[in-house]
């Protein structure tokens, strides 16, 4: 077979047989209408000093200060007593764009209550229940069916590279500034990548209690390539309420401040685990995925009969088991069996 997409699903290798024929382009959602959004400045419960302070930034609440005072005077309290005057202001927004607002703020709820909570945020931008509800089912049936073939891109990513550690790296502000920690830990991983072999796709993500920004990360590191020393290290959890052990990299820690490895080894992390963490933080935070060069999901190759096992599934002729030793071709050339250090050398593709 010419020019299959061969991928690993963590047990075995999977070809997809070139098909004849085209989809046809993907069709484009007519644009939305605009729409105006009506915000608050400042919550209820502000002093009257800042809420004039707000309501005079604001374009439609400009005015002398001269004036702020007489309307303090007027409503008969002190300057710093708390009062019910909220400053509002007006947006163009489109309902696509509320509707992520209100997912990525009400993600971890249960079910109904998410899809209760964003339908009486969206209720005032239609004009019936019908066609809000019509609406908000079509969107929360594309962010599922986004959110699950995120997830099964990834999981073949992780497979076919095989990354073998979890990572999560945060930053001492005693070493380095956000922006700092930000800039330099990728760029640290990115030469580990082009200079050891490292490979990594991971993604950032602020802590619950503290916005702290942190990186967790998948990781592929070649043996006899890692840098620094792993330090086995026993800390109070607060969130736990107990002492807990972990895996700390001296690379990373005196360059940026606390982290933690943890091997995949299929029992207490699996990879589906690891990926799952992934997407939790990034459907959380609305962030992208990041990845080392080279991470593709597939390997285009000609695939020998010889190394087919049989048809994934009997009704389908276009999915085929390879066996783990399959050969790798690039241009007709047979560049050897599947190895990491082959597919480095393979056609990688997405």
């Amino acid at each position: 077979m010419k020019k299959c997409k061969v991928y690993s699903d963590g047990s075995h290798y999977i070809a997809i047989r070139p098909t004849e024929g085209s989809s046809g382009p993907r069709r484009r959602p007519p644009p939305e209408e605009p729409i105006e959004v009506e915000e608050e400045i400042l919550p209820s419960d502000e002093p009257l000093t800042s809420c004039l302070e707000a309501m005079d930034a604001a374009p439609e609440f400009q005015q002398e200060e001269a004036e702020g005072s007489e309307r303090a005077a007027e409503l008969a309290v002190e300057p710093n007593q708390a009062i019910s005057i909220v400053a509002k202001r007006r947006r163009i927004s489109t309902k696509a764009d509320e509707f992520l607002k209100w997912y990525r703020e009400s993600y971890g709820m249960r079910p109904e209550d998410q899809y209760d909570f964003i339908a009486s945020k969206l209720a005032p931008y239609f004009r019936s229940e019908r066609e809000l509800y019509r609406y908000l089912d079509y969107k929360m049936d594309c962010k599922k069916r986004a959110e699950i073939t995120r997830r099964i891109r990834c999981l073949r990513r992780a497979a076919l590279h095989g990354l073998s550690y979890f990572a999560t790296f945060t930053y001492d502000s005693k070493k380095v500034t956000e922006k700092q920690f930000e800039k330099r830990l990728l760029t640290a991983l990115s030469n580990l990548a082009s200079r050891k072999g490292w490979k990594y796709m991971g993604t950032w993500e602020r802590g619950e209690d503290t916005a702290r920004l942190h990186f967790h990360a998948i990781l592929y590191i070649p043996e006899d390539k890692m840098t620094g020393k792993m330090e086995q290290k026993r800390e109070y959890d607060v969130k736990k309420k107990r002492m807990v052990e972990y895996t700390e990299n001296t690379f990373f820690q005196d360059r940026f401040g606390r982290n933690s490895f943890e091997v995949i080894d299929g029992t207490a992390l699996t990879i589906g685990t690891a990926v799952s963490y992934i997407i939790k933080y990034i459907e959380k935070s609305g962030g992208r995925i990041i990845c080392s060069r080279g991470m593709k999901t597939f390997i285009e190759t000609d695939v020998d009969n010889k190394d087919v096992v049989t048809r994934l599934r009997e009704d389908d002729d276009k999915k085929y088991i390879l066996f783990d030793d399959f050969k790798v071709y690039l241009d007709g050339q047979e560049l050897g069996t599947v190895t990491p250090g082959v597919l480095a050398c393979a056609k990688m593709v997405n």
